[in-house]
């Protein structure tokens, strides 16, 4: 379950994912305004908080982005995923399907949503994309 949660984060974060660690204050802005990008283009009604609706429907947006092909399912090179989590969380055909993918979202949101409330705010999301950039 923790490395399905994982992936789940770091599928996430994938837009916003930086191919190095950041190293300066000019590249930690840019990270924080990705990161705030993507939190509104998560909050649809632009309340201040992501439910697990707009959640879910907006990480299929996330999932065709990656879909490089537009096959309906990841591969390991359209992630940015480590080889061995990948591995855990694909299926015998060696994919994430859009089913597999919505089963790590639900538990993703779950367990980023720390109040227990319904719904992620701000606070909780870039805790989030915290805890997937320091694994």
């Amino acid at each position: 379950m923790a490395v399905k949660v994982e992936m789940a984060f770091t599928l996430i974060v994938a837009l916003a994912a930086l191919p190095h660690i950041v190293s300066t204050a000019a590249a930690a802005s840019a990270e924080n305004a990705r990161d705030a990008r993507i939190f509104e283009l998560l909050d649809d009604d632009q309340d201040g908080s992501a439910s697990m609706t707009e959640f879910k429907n907006n990480q299929m947006l996330v999932f065709y982005i990656l879909d490089h092909n537009k096959d309906l399912s990841l591969t390991a090179d359209e992630t940015f995923l480590r080889p061995d989590a990948f591995k855990s969380i694909s299926g015998t055909d060696g994919k994430i399907d859009t089913l597999e993918f919505l089963d790590i979202v639900d538990s993703a949101f779950k367990q980023a949503d720390t109040n227990h409330d319904g719904l992620l705010d701000r606070q909780e999301f870039v805790a989030l994309l915290n805890r997937v950039r320091n694994r």
